[in-house]
């Protein structure tokens, strides 16, 4: 019996191990909706970029806007909880902080369409 229950002591001590080693561990967690997002209108088409990035001392989701077919009327906007924080027509828009406290919606403008097209909010 002595060395049935050393071996269940010693199991539960791995398990609890293990469960340090997991919860310490600084790989991040995924992102809702990391990952391409791509928006296309008639005219315009864009990348928008979700990932998670080590960020003010913590892993945090991150996003950008890339236009990748941007002709003349075409608009790409980033905006948090409705504000805009990014608007160019045809340049990338960098990356951009998603974490707590923030909503980031990506929107494509296709002037020459009359159409707009949105993509994830995260």
């Amino acid at each position: 019996m002595l060395s049935r229950h050393k071996t269940l002591r010693s199991g539960v001590v791995a398990l609890g191990v293990g469960a340090v080693l997991v919860l310490s561990s600084s790989v991040p967690a995924s992102a809702a909706n990391e990952g391409d997002h791509w928006i296309r209108t008639a005219n315009c088409t864009a990348d928008q970029e979700i990932q998670v990035h080590f960020v003010n001392g913590g892993w945090h989701d991150e996003q950008e806007l890339n236009p990748t077919v941007a002709p003349p009327g075409c608009e790409f906007v980033l905006t948090d909880h409705g504000k805009r924080i990014s608007d160019t027509w045809g340049a990338g828009s960098g990356w951009w902080y998603d974490g707590p406290e923030h909503y980031i919606c990506a929107t494509v403008y296709d002037y020459g369409a009359q159409s707009a097209v949105s993509g994830v909010c995260n």
